[in-house]
């Protein structure tokens, strides 16, 4: 009976292993290169569409990053607009 079990355990262990290693990273919308795509999830994600005159360092030093988010549905990537942002406090308009 301990054997049957060990066999079963070790099974369902190899099938975890070969779904969670065997699935492809997530795609992105076309003709948006891989170092512009920052993907959230397999359904979201942010296309950077801000200069980069250098190399990345210390997030803290950079400028802030530009670009828009891209959202997944089962008819393909479509690009979220947002029309009426909220204002902040202490902004006027």
């Amino acid at each position: 009976m301990k054997a049957m079990a060990a066999s079963i355990l070790v099974l369902a262990s190899i099938v975890t292993i070969h779904f969670a290693l065997g699935e492809p990273p997530p795609d992105r919308p076309a003709g948006v290169d891989a170092q512009h795509w920052i993907p959230v999830s397999d359904k979201l994600g942010f296309v950077d569409t801000s200069p980069h005159p250098f190399p990345p360092g210390d997030a803290m030093l950079e400028p802030p990053t530009e670009g828009y988010f891209m959202i997944r549905n089962r008819n393909g990537w479509h690009r979220i607009v947002i029309e009426n942002p909220l204002k902040g406090p202490g902004t006027s308009g």
